[in-house]
């Protein structure tokens, strides 16, 4: 009979039992077994149909040890936990017991850990325990496990502990200027090491070599802009931090603007045009107030300095070139001039100006430095135009006419706006000469500006008494001036002249008109009982004056006898409505002495056409 149309049976001996025809061969898997070997016995039925046959074998099956399936060297950092890996597999099986061994003292706590924690512990029955190391370096690490079946496996791993790059830190101070002092102060640390051995490495994008071995480097800037500071940090182990950076930015000091004035003259006036060429002969002058302001006349030039102006860096101090490329430039490229008068501003480091109009101007100066775009920064001084005086004066003389040959006090009053507003200021007359000694030649008080007014008089606005002196003629009558105390020798009326003048020669003028009389005109006339026979008979001085007088009054009395036309008209009328006598008040002869007309009657419109009636109709026009 072939073997495949045998019937088989096969019982495993573990309760598994496999039948069926021509299953000649089979295989089987014992689960269980045990470390000496579990048997079992293996029952083969075999039958044809009609005869069968039967056998035994016993099978001894054995445990299998657990596999290690895990051999690579672990790496981790110092003082960072690392968890232990599954190193071992049952495949018949499950461990039960686990036992990590290491060859120095660690760490299982898993979190939290840092220099302080406890590094003492030297094994672990966890299956995957978390480990720390303290110091770097490679470790040695065995485990032994033990399965159900009390099989033991065995292995060895190695830990590569590295070292941890220390943090370098440090705060970044704010932005500041130039010449502020910087403290940085390094917080650096190592994560598993002695961070007070740490090595410091500053890096300043100003210098060319690092600053080493100090924790704190203290820093001034000299220039304005944006720095760079780097700190690295190393180890005793020779490991580098990461770097840490920070940019600074150093602001840009603003230029100092400065002005002066002064005003250019003969010595005596002050100039109204620009001097050109030599200015040897020039005097200067600066008429200034209690403020620092200027104190002009209307016109008077003025002239505005700001070539002192420089740029605040430290590498401009000392210096006043106005010129780029000059060593010694100040620092500035531009110098704008603002007069507040409206009219046009000005580039440049001197500005000459005059102004035309009283009051105070601000004048504001406005520099520019060459750093970036150019920072500016902007001063301003006052500018006071004087004022004219204003005259009150009604009369110079305290009475209405003076007498020949009598002195007279002249008197004027007068008030000043700039007087009033309580201004002080004063000149120095040349701003080269130290008058008062003080080291500066710019600030002497040489002589008063807002004093009292001047009162100056001029006794005839028509003449031009100067050409009686030895100056000759100059060709105004009214600068002839003379003191307040005056006579004067021929009668009639005199226009004299008042001007009066404030510190700085602003002058306002005002006339008057003096009646001078002889002494007879001031003469009081006789009364009846002082008249004399003498005092009727005519003198010889108005013999003259008499006949002129009787002349006079005989062609007078000739006109006034001629009759007129009205009165040739009253004769006629007389004769015509033979009327002697007027005997109406205010009426002429002949014209109201008749009956009046009758007073017209009011018409009717039939009337208005009747032609008898008269009536002549207005003429009308249409108004446009």
């Amino acid at each position: 009979v072939p073997v495949s149309h045998l019937f088989f049976s096969w019982d495993w001996g573990d309760g598994v039992t496999e039948s069926g025809i021509g299953m000649y061969e089979v295989g089987h898997l014992w689960v269980d077994g045990s470390g000496e070997g579990t048997i079992y016995s293996l029952e083969l039925f075999v039958s044809d149909g009609f005869q069968s046959s039967q056998k035994t074998v016993l099978v001894k099956v054995l445990n299998r040890e657990p596999v290690q399936v895990f051999s690579e060297e672990l790496e981790a950092f110092a003082v960072t936990p690392i968890i232990m890996p599954d190193v071992f597999l049952d495949e018949d099986g499950i461990i039960v017991e686990y036992t990590w061994t290491f060859d120095e003292g660690v760490n299982l706590d898993g979190e939290g850990v840092s220099l302080t924690s406890d590094f003492s512990e030297t094994s672990s029955l966890e299956e995957n325990p978390v480990v720390s190391w303290r110091e770097p370096g490679l470790k040695n690490v065995t485990l032994e496990v033990v399965d159900d079946d009390g099989n033991i496996s065995v292995a060895h791993l190695t830990v590569n502990i590295l070292n941890q790059r220390p943090v370098a830190l440090f705060e970044r101070p704010l932005d500041g200027q130039i010449g502020d002092t910087y403290i940085f102060s390094s917080s650096s640390f190592d994560p598993d090491g002695d961070s007070s051995e740490l090595s410091h490495f500053w890096t300043f994008s100003d210098r060319g070599d690092p600053i080493e071995n100090t924790s704190s480097v203290s820093r001034t800037f000299s220039q304005p802009g944006l720095y760079s500071i780097t700190l690295v940090v190393m180890d005793e182990r020779g490991l580098e931090s990461a770097p840490k950076s920070f940019l600074l930015y150093i602001e840009n000091p603003l230029p100092i603007p400065m002005i002066s004035f002064s005003c250019p003259s003969d010595g005596e006036d002050v100039l109204s045009g620009i001097p050109e060429g030599d200015e040897s002969d020039i005097v200067w002058k600066v008429p200034q107030m209690e403020d620092g302001g200027a104190f002009i006349a209307p016109g008077d030039l003025i002239r505005f300095d700001g070539s002192s102006s420089f740029d605040a860096d430290p590498e401009f101090q000392g210096k006043s070139s106005n010129h780029i490329g000059d060593p010694d430039w100040s620092g500035i490229v531009d110098w704008i001039w603002d007069f507040g008068d409206a009219s046009p501003s000005f580039s440049g480091p001197v500005a000459w100006h005059s102004y035309d109009r009283a009051g105070e101007y601000t004048v504001r100066l406005t520099v520019v430095d060459g750093f970036g775009g150019g920072d500016s920064n902007t001063t301003e001084m006052k500018v006071r135009v004087s004022s004219a005086p204003e005259i009150t004066t009604v009369k110079p003389i305290s009475t209405e006419y003076v007498v020949v040959g009598d002195l007279v006090n002249l008197s004027g009053e007068a008030h000043d706006d700039d007087l009033d507003l309580g201004l002080h200021a004063w000149i120095d007359d040349d701003a080269l000469f130290d008058s008062d000694g003080d080291g500066d030649p710019t600030n002497d008080r040489d002589r008063n500006l807002t004093g009292v007014l001047q009162f100056k008089w001029d006794i005839n606005v028509y003449v031009d008494d100067d050409c009686v002196t030895l100056d000759g003629c100059d060709g105004d009558t009214r600068n002839d001036w003379i003191g307040s105390n005056q006579t004067w020798g021929e009668p009639g009326e005199v226009r004299i002249s008042m001007t009066v003048c404030d510190g700085v020669g602003v002058c306002e003028f005002k006339d008057f008109v003096i009646t001078v009389l002889s002494i007879q005109d001031t003469t009081p006339p006789k009364t009846l009982a002082d008249l004399t026979f003498d005092d009727l008979i005519p003198g010889r001085e108005s013999a003259g004056l008499l006949a002129l007088v009787t002349l006079v009054a005989i062609l007078g009395w000739m006109i006034l006898r001629e009759r007129d036309d009205e009165e040739l008209d009253a004769m006629e009328m007389v004769k015509k409505y033979d009327v002697d006598e007027v005997q109406a008040e205010g009426g002429l002869p002949g014209m109201d002495q008749h009956s009046p007309p009758p007073q017209p009657k009011y018409l009717t419109s039939d009337e208005r056409t009747n032609r008898e009636s008269g009536y002549v109709r207005p003429i009308r026009t249409r108004r446009k």
